[in-house]
């Protein structure tokens, strides 16, 4: 009894992957192969923030607020660019540095308007830092007394561990603390906060004399 054409296609084949065309010609159902290719790619994790700036985006278009309109377009067009980068956006700390660096360009462009004299400018850009700042508001960052918990807790750990990267005075460089806090599975590692305010605690928490009598 002979091999059915289709099994002897696909075992010929065995040792390098079908294209699509040779499973269809195979017999091979269409639904089989659609089902495969999709458990084949995990589905992409929700960013919640740009969640929100398209529903935002709905409501504002209804209203026709204009502000709010060209502060979500933008930043939505800035992901979507970033999208087919080496960078894209995928957290909603990544749209969060988005939204401070177009805050810094409409402070500036604010300070501009000012200098100009240009009323109709400035109300303009109020009403669009007034909508930036409440998206970024939307964003909940980790306190900072957990923050300086945690800095304090790896500061003593590295100060205990005895001389590394530390001044000749005894004290610890917050360089490496720093990078020891992000680094991959670190202890601050995509948590939702503020890299300003950690560097200030972690530059006091290396000068202070906590642990130490």
């Amino acid at each position: 009894m002979s091999m059915p054409r289709t099994f002897r296609l696909l075992a010929s084949q065995a040792e390098r992957p079908l294209c699509s065309r040779c499973l269809y010609r195979s017999g091979l159902p269409r639904q089989s192969l659609r089902w495969n290719s999709s458990s084949s790619s995990a589905a992409p994790t929700p960013v919640p923030l740009l969640s929100k700036l398209k529903q935002d985006l709905k409501a504002a278009m209804r209203a026709k607020d204009q502000a709010r309109l060209t502060v979500i377009r933008g930043t939505i067009s800035e992901i979507n660019q970033a999208a087919s980068s080496s960078s894209p956006v995928q957290t909603d700390m990544q749209i969060l540095a988005l939204l401070r660096k177009r805050r810094s360009s409409s402070t500036d462009a604010r300070q501009e308007a000012v200098d100009a004299k240009r009323p109709d400018l400035l109300e303009k850009l109020d009403k669009e830092i007034e909508v930036v700042d409440e998206l970024m508001g939307t964003v909940e960052m980790m306190p900072v007394s957990e923050m300086r918990s945690i800095v304090r807790g790896l500061v003593e750990s590295l100060k205990g561990a005895g001389p590394g990267e530390q001044t000749p005075t005894g004290e610890l460089k917050p360089g490496p603390v720093m990078k020891e806090l992000l680094k991959p599975g670190g202890p601050l590692d995509g948590k939702p906060l503020d890299k300003k305010v950690l560097a200030e605690l972690v530059r006091e928490e290396c000068f202070s004399n906590h642990g130490t009598s």
